[in-house]
This record gives C-alpha cells, sequence and structure tokens, in this order.
C-alpha cells in the first residue's frame, strides 16, 4: 500500500503522523489498544507506558470523532 493510501484511510494527516509515524521524544503518540477492561479505545501514550486519563473519542487535530476500529492494521501491506 502506498503512503498515500495510508494517509488517505485516517481523518486527516495529523492522526496518521501520530498513529503510524510518531516515535516519541516531543512526538505525539495515538494508540489503539482492545485489551482495555474489555473495550477497544483510543489513547495517547504517555513516556511511562500507563493507559488512562488519556483516552480519547475525537481526533486531536480535526475534531472528528474516532473509529471504533483501528483505521488500518498495522503493518499490513495489503
Amino acid at each position: 500500500m502506498k503512503k498515500i493510501d495510508k494517509i488517505k484511510s485516517y481523518c486527516c494527516i495529523g492522526l496518521f503522523y501520530a498513529v503510524e509515524e510518531a516515535e516519541g521524544g516531543d512526538e505525539v503518540i495515538v494508540k489503539y489498544t482492545s485489551s482495555f477492561r474489555g473495550e477497544s479505545v483510543w489513547y495517547v501514550e504517555v513516556p511511562d507506558g500507563s493507559i488512562g486519563g488519556n483516552l480519547i473519542s475525537y481526533c486531536p487535530w480535526c475534531g472528528s470523532k474516532l473509529s471504533k476500529t483501528p483505521y488500518r492494521v498495522q503493518g499490513s501491506e495489503a
């Protein structure tokens, strides 16, 4: 899958970058998990790796409601 197609699968380029490209440091990293109390959630990763208080339902950049599933399967090239 071409990078432009990956970007188009997200609500905006800001979320794409935070999920797919960010590596930490000063960058915001957004992740999806299905292991939080049996629910699937989006969250902003904090330096110590804990989940809590940083759960999000809307994109921090464009304000769109986040998908109830990952935008695409990580590592998927199809």
